[in-house]
């Protein structure tokens, strides 16, 4: 039941077909037993999962929700994680202390067991400074209610991981009062002092606020949080005006007495995520008054270091403002130890593995200036930030040199020119206009031909013929051949970097390696014998791994924080087994040893192997291989 679970809550993540292979992959399970539960699974509820060569999909997702809480719901515990999350549940969000021989027999395990489970939870109850304890038969939780609440949320997040963050999933955990007329309330609360918040961060304050509310039926005061907050002033009148509306309409609402903690505490998080209505009225001059100097330092150096590193400008007037904010709010969140989620983190860093590395760096530049640590939540929302940036200016870079090849007695060629030059402004640069294709022999300058009449024969050019009106298929017919040139020009410069990067002494296959800690000794002890890098290089991987894992979906890419290799080049280490990654299972490594004169390649690089891994085909073809020969033709067959 635990495996069928697992494919259920997978699939409804997805919402497109996903093969058996990638499955198998991310949920750790054979093709053959994924095919198996499948099956199982139909047998029991007909239709729900629909297969074709495509793979996997189920369309209905509200009775595949329906079916995955009434499994949760309707099995006793069956594992020791399901038991885990049983006990904390009983004794954070329905009593303050259980009887342990009632506890063993929901559980259907011996008092013993349980004595040992209890114990385990210890370790873990450690994180978040508390203390599970029993007395006179009774089990019970010890510590400060902040902590108790924390530890409620990450439950609630990590039994969500699979999936986005709903008033659903939350009002399961949370069912006694209506949460959805919390959301309205603080809504409204927000609307009506011209703030606003995006939807997560808006789910997250609701949840804060719901804990806090449920805790209360549980005990009349919290000892930690009846005596006023100290450092009060951080929050300015504005923000306090907010949390004491959204306060006074809940405790009319639901009958519940809010504490002054309390409220400071909802202030707090609303400060550190919610945006004024008039931010795009901030002027880049004043942003100082708005953030403080030295936040803008801070940003203006992230700048500066990005630019230096990767080659990347992020400097525009909306986004430094944005990002100025959004780095003032981070540290206040960071000083005050508010965590902040991401239900996006792994979909981001899988999907857009370049940016999420930009940010990472990033990410370590705060941690050496203001002596914070980030979380991969807080890094991807970084990356959000870059992401649309940078996918924006993406296409400023990628121009397409054409020649227009239209006779002079049909449609106005100049004409012409300029309308294609309208519409593919930031792609197309038509370099010549000529009246026929005998004409095209005295240039060798262009990447195109766009023509508005048919060829006799192939002009050795990639070419598109259109009507001279350029209508909507037309224009369509030049983007595919644009977007073709641009690939076909990426795949060039791949190919040869790709001959010149990979080595044979640096390629390993099978590699009995126990762990990631394992494989970066071996293959960084490889690239310093063959004098690519030098004896700090492993260090500075294990430095970057702490951060945050170099493992996207099922490959990994270990490299430093700096472009700080003698020369560049790839280890490779193919795993048809995968092996642990921290949280991950990896079935290839590439250790990217990069030089700073190759630093515009690493872009290339990240976008290259997430294809990869992404095409079924291509990443079986990979696995495969057995030797050094083997892979460099498969490898290159990728970019032909």
């Amino acid at each position: 039941m635990d495996k069928e679970l697992a494919i259920l809550k997978f699939l409804s993540s997805q919402e497109s077909w996903v093969t058996s292979f990638s499955m198998s992959v991310f949920l750790d399970i054979s093709v053959r037993t994924i095919k198996s539960y499948i099956s199982n699974i139909n047998s029991k509820y007909p239709g729900l999962i629909e297969s074709s060569r495509k793979g996997y999909i189920v369309r209905d997702k509200k009775r595949l929700e329906q079916l995955i809480n009434f499994i949760k719901t309707s099995h006793s515990p069956q594992t020791v994680e399901d038991r885990k999350k049983y006990i904390l549940r009983k004794l954070l969000l329905e009593t303050n202390s259980y009887d342990l021989d009632a506890l063993a027999n929901e559980l259907l395990v011996s008092p013993l067991t349980l004595a040992n489970e209890l114990s385990s939870l210890k370790r873990e109850l450690a994180d978040f400074e508390l203390k599970i304890k029993t007395k006179n038969n009774k089990a019970f939780i010890d510590g400060h209610e902040a902590n108790k609440k924390k530890l409620i949320s990450k439950l609630i997040y990590e039994d969500t991981k699979d999936s986005f963050l709903s008033i659903k999933i939350m009002q399961n955990y949370l069912p006694h009062f209506d949460l959805t007329k919390i959301k309205q309330i603080v809504s409204e609360a927000l609307r009506k002092h011209q703030y606003f918040m995006d939807e997560f961060s808006l789910l997250n304050l609701v949840l804060h606020i719901a804990i806090t509310m449920e805790r209360k039926l549980m005990q009349e005061t919290c000892e930690d949080e009846t005596s006023p907050p100290s450092g009060k002033s951080m929050v300015n009148s504005h923000i306090q005006e907010i949390a004491v509306s959204i306060v006074e309409q809940v405790e009319k609402e639901f009958r519940v007495k809010f504490v002054e903690c309390e409220t400071y505490d909802f202030a707090l998080y609303i400060m550190t995520r919610a945006i004024s209505s008039t931010i795009n009225d901030i002027n880049i001059d004043q942003l100082g008054n708005f953030v403080g100097e030295n936040i803008v330092r801070l940003v203006s150096l992230i700048q500066t270091r990005v630019k230096e590193t990767y080659n990347i400008t992020l400097i525009r007037k909306d986004f430094t403002i944005r990002f100025a904010l959004h780095i003032k709010n981070l540290l206040i969140r960071l000083k005050n130890r508010i965590s902040l989620r991401n239900p996006q983190m792994l979909e981001i860093k899988n999907s857009y593995p370049f940016i999420y590395d930009v940010s990472v760096f990033i990410a370590n530049i705060i941690t050496q200036e203001e002596g914070y640590e980030l979380t991969e939540d807080e890094i991807s929302y970084i990356a959000l930030h870059l992401g649309v940036l940078i996918e924006e200016k993406k296409v400023i870079k990628h121009e397409v040199r054409a020649i227009l090849v239209n006779p002079q007695y049909l449609y106005k060629s100049e004409d012409i020119a300029v309308k294609l030059s309208s519409i593919f402004s930031n792609n197309l640069l038509i370099t010549e206009i000529v009246s026929g294709q005998h004409e095209l022999e005295t240039y060798y300058d262009y990447d195109m031909i766009i023509t508005t009449i048919p060829f006799e024969i192939h002009p050795g050019k990639p070419y598109v013929q259109i009507s001279p009106y350029i209508a909507n298929k037309d224009i369509l017919n030049v983007s595919k051949k644009i977007e073709e040139v641009l690939s076909d020009r990426i795949k060039t410069k791949m190919k040869l970097k790709l001959e010149m990067m990979f080595k044979r002494e640096l390629f390993f296959v099978g590699a009995d390696f126990k762990d990631q800690n394992d494989a970066i000794n071996v293959m960084a002890d490889a690239l310093e014998k063959q004098g690519i890098v030098d004896s700090s290089f492993k260090q500075k991987l294990f430095e970057r791994e702490r951060i945050s894992s170099s493992a996207y979906m099922n490959i990994a890419m270990p490299h430093p924080l700096e472009m700080c290799a003698i020369n560049s080049a790839i280890a490779v280490s193919i795993h048809p087994d995968a092996i642990q990654w921290n949280d991950n299972k990896v079935n290839i490594i590439f250790m990217l040893a990069i030089n700073i004169r190759d630093r515009l390649f690493l872009k290339d690089i990240f976008d290259f192997m997430t294809e990869v891994v992404l095409e079924e085909n291509k990443l079986k073809a990979l696995l495969e291989v057995k030797t050094y020969d083997q892979f460099i033709e498969t490898l290159i067959s990728f970019v032909r």
